[in-house]
């Protein structure tokens, strides 16, 4: 049988002073405990290389 997948996708966004590095860090490491596994980023553009958030898509086994 095929793996089955769930999927979990988390968005941050730009604050005043930067991302919150250490957040996203925390949610990976407990998403992570549970079983979730980040697969993939994305950082839309908004121009000369500019940001204004990120987003992570995590996966996990439901087999």
């Amino acid at each position: 049988m095929p793996a089955q997948w769930e999927y979990k996708v988390l968005t941050y966004d730009l604050k005043w002073k930067g991302f919150d590095y250490d957040q996203i860090e925390k949610d990976l490491n407990d998403l992570g405990r549970r079983g979730w596994e980040a697969f993939t980023t994305l950082a839309p553009g908004i121009g000369a290389g500019h940001v204004n958030e990120v987003t992570v898509m995590l996966k996990r086994s439901t087999t």
